[in-house]
């Protein structure tokens, strides 16, 4: 058994600058791609909504263009301002907003939608109404993301049939390594994921966004039935948040891992399941595909079963060999390149069936090296002598295959734990490896600040598992034979 601490990786920005937080980096260096060909200078942006939802997202839309002071805290590093999203600031770019890329929805429509609808059809034809107005914004030369903006009272309708989620923290990574213990009882799917599904038609990524995100409040129903208004993250959280996963969306790169010269080109691939809408106990498998700009593709599996003696998810060897090889051909389809090597973060422990399918499909599509990784979130902890976590990058070397490391803990740069539960550490079990554990390690560290979603940078999981759940939720409202964007932007 061995304790050490790994550093906080550095990130990479525009002009080969560095720095350990997404935010700072942006700040002083710019998005990667900032200055290139590729980089987004506009970011040509379509809304649905009505009126209201509409008004208010130009509004603030427009206010964020200017610079938004950080929440007054001890903890400057944790709330630093937001800059200003303008080809002045920091990001290079702009947001254009042509009101002919507006979709306005009646309110009468919302309301014939509410009473009208049986109750488990609402999401449905919801979102059937919002793609119905969004299908009039698409033009050539037109937007390349679209902002779905849908009001309070029919999320409050459609929120109340949804299953309440756990903290991301408790969840298992997805619902093939999920115990008797912790569930999610779902009575409709949500909203969101039924919107995400339904318009990759669209051809463009989809960000839906909630009024508190623009308005500051989220809107509670009381048990009487009134209203009443909560605070969210600061304002400049928000927007920090808001602009990145868009800047990303419209095909822009804010950031990557720091890779040595000498390393070799790595496709990182996240092995997950998921269960149908319909609850049977079928799990399909799925694929998260990245390389070092976090640049991700997802690729559609066959079915697994449960192994009756260690109640996990396995794919059979025929499976296995056919996932692998279909992602790392969609890792070269998108960036029209082979990698070296492929190293595979599966969510349940591998069989030897597995391993042979993974190790036959590398050799065919001629892989250099291979590493096989089992990932979950452990029950084991450790414990300081204060009354805080373990520091973020503590890492614990159980054995020769078995370590865990601390994703979420306190963060010297911070000055603090910012979460609001115990951590559980991740972790890992190093089934076949031609790598160190401890350069494994490093890389699943590395991996967890790829997250285009939230610019705080002490993800729980590794980009290629942390999606795993919400990506499996989106896949299974897919309708069988619909369009199935394979780009990472679409579901996050």
């Amino acid at each position: 058994m061995k304790i050490e601490f790994l550093q906080e990786p550095p990130l990479e920005f525009g002009g080969e600058g560095t720095h350990i937080d997404v935010r700072y980096g942006l700040m002083q260096y710019g998005p990667l791609d900032r200055g290139t060909g590729p980089a987004p200078s506009q970011l040509k942006v379509g809304i649905v909504g009505t009126k209201e939802t509409i008004e208010g997202i130009q509004a603030w839309l427009e206010h964020c263009k200017t610079r938004i002071e950080g929440k007054e805290s001890r903890l400057s590093n944790l709330f630093p301002a937001f800059p200003g999203f303008s080809e002045n600031s920091c990001f290079g770019s702009t947001i254009v907003v042509n009101e002919k890329w507006c979709a306005v929805i009646h309110k009468r429509e919302i309301e014939g939608l509410l009473s009208s609808a049986e109750a488990d059809q609402v999401c449905e034809f919801a979102v059937d109404l919002f793609l119905q107005s969004a299908q009039s914004v698409l033009e050539k030369g037109g937007p390349v993301v679209l902002i779905c903006a849908p009001p309070q009272d029919l999320l409050t309708m459609l929120d109340a049939r949804s299953s309440s989620q756990q903290d991301n923290l408790d969840e298992e990574i997805d619902e093939g390594s999920e115990t008797s213990v912790i569930k999610r009882l779902q009575r409709q799917p949500y909203f969101h994921d039924v919107l995400k599904a339904k318009a990759m038609r669209l051809g463009i990524p989809v960000q839906m966004v909630r009024p508190q995100t623009y308005s500051g409040l989220r809107l509670r129903v009381k048990p009487n039935g009134s209203m009443s208004g909560r605070s969210l993250q600061d304002e400049a959280t928000r927007a920090w948040n808001f602009h990145t996963a868009l800047y990303y969306k419209a095909g822009g790169v804010p950031w990557r891992m720091v890779r040595d010269s000498s390393d070799l080109s790595s496709c990182f691939v996240g092995i997950s399941f998921y269960k149908s809408l319909e609850g049977d106990k079928l799990l399909t498998s799925v694929a998260q595909v990245f390389n070092e700009r976090g640049e991700g593709v997802i690729v559609k599996g066959g079915q697994a079963q449960l192994d009756k003696d260690d109640k996990t998810p396995h794919l059979s060897l025929y499976d296995a060999n056919t996932l692998l090889k279909a992602a790392i051909q969609a890792y070269r389809r998108e960036h029209r390149t082979n990698p070296a090597r492929v190293v595979i973060h599966k969510t349940s422990k591998m069989n030897e069936q597995e391993i042979e399918g993974f190790k036959t499909s590398s050799q065919e599509e001629r892989i250099d090296s291979t590493d096989l990784l089992s990932v979950r979130r452990s029950f084991t902890r450790l414990f300081r002598e204060s009354t805080y976590p373990p520091l973020r990058g503590t890492y614990l070397q159980l054995g020769t295959q078995l370590g865990l490391i601390y994703m979420r803990g306190s963060v010297d740069f911070f000055e603090t734990y910012p979460g609001l539960y115990v951590p559980r550490p991740l972790e890992f079990l190093v089934e076949e490896s031609d790598t160190t554990q401890l350069q494994l390690a490093k890389e699943l560290f590395s991996l967890s600040k790829l997250n285009w979603n939230n610019t705080q940078f002490d993800g729980s999981e590794p980009i290629t598992v942390r999606a795993a759940r919400r990506v499996g939720d989106i896949l299974k409202c897919v309708v069988e034979g619909e369009t199935l964007q394979p780009a990472y932007r679409y579901f996050m």
